[in-house]
């Protein structure tokens, strides 16, 4: 489910830090739990791989926001306010309602900001680029000239949030796979019709990852599913494309996936 609509307009009434995962707020753990209550969700958005929740006084006026990078293992939860409380839960809010706002992870790699301005207080906020679901409407000559300016390999170029903000491990290899371009291959090694695969590649996988998730009826927010993805986590198996094994180099925490068949 969309969590915006669960939560924008709503008032924050309560809001708890669980002890053990304290440590991954950047922000002093009492003060938060005392700040956010009597503030209210006007809007959730999203820049970059960080979740932006803006919130200002219930009355009005003095506005911050919540800005949280899950990582890898981050996960958020709605539930009511009787539901268990799963032993990955880093802070909870309680909203109007009855309903409470969980934020879960499971490998205590999130980064959590409570600011006044995102610009000064979150890390890298004004380095990041265009935003990966921009790339259709960037134009294929506007992304041609950004894609020229850098020298990267192209899996580390898809994961640099200076060249486009949003894309981390998963969708790096499905846009590869996608454009049937080796992740290890240098930017400066791609043709011009290379270059169009690409540009055409991430906006496809993009939109199809959200379709398959809005159209799963069992979807579960706090839990991933990529079951629907081509080569992502699935070394060893059968390319669906070509048919040729779906490679693996990393371990199984960050993996980089493959296809030597049909990725050139």
């Amino acid at each position: 489910m969309r969590i915006g609509p669960r939560v924008e307009g709503r008032l924050i009434t309560a809001a708890t830090v669980n002890p053990k995962k304290a440590h991954l707020l950047r922000y002093p753990v009492d003060n938060f739990a005392l700040e956010l209550p009597a503030r209210r969700v006007t809007s959730l958005t999203r820049r970059g791989k960080h979740m932006v929740f803006a919130t200002e006084l219930g009355g009005g006026g003095q506005p911050r926001w919540l800005v949280i990078n899950p990582m890898l293992g981050g996960r958020f939860q709605i539930v009511g306010g009787d539901a268990p409380v799963p032993a990955t839960e880093v802070f909870t809010l309680r909203v109007e309602g009855k309903q409470e706002l969980r934020y879960l992870d499971f490998r205590d790699m999130g980064r959590i900001y409570w600011v006044s301005e995102c610009s000064r207080d979150v890390p890298a906020w004004d380095g990041q680029g265009p935003e990966a679901d921009s790339v259709g409407q960037m134009g294929l000559d506007v992304f041609r000239k950004r894609l020229r300016r850098f020298r990267d390999e192209l899996k580390d170029l898809l994961r640099n949030q200076e060249f486009l903000a949003g894309i981390g491990n998963a969708y790096s290899d499905e846009i590869l796979f996608e454009a049937r371009l080796l992740p290890l291959r240098r930017r400066t090694s791609l043709k011009p019709e290379e270059e169009e695969a690409l540009f055409r590649a991430i906006p496809l996988v993009l939109s199809r990852a959200v379709e398959a998730i809005l159209a799963n009826p069992n979807y579960d927010e706090s839990k991933q599913d990529r079951t629907f993805m081509s080569v992502h986590m699935k070394g060893g198996k059968t390319c669906p494309r070509c048919g040729h094994r779906i490679s693996q180099l990393g371990s199984n925490r960050e993996p980089l996936n493959f296809c030597r068949g049909c990725q050139l």
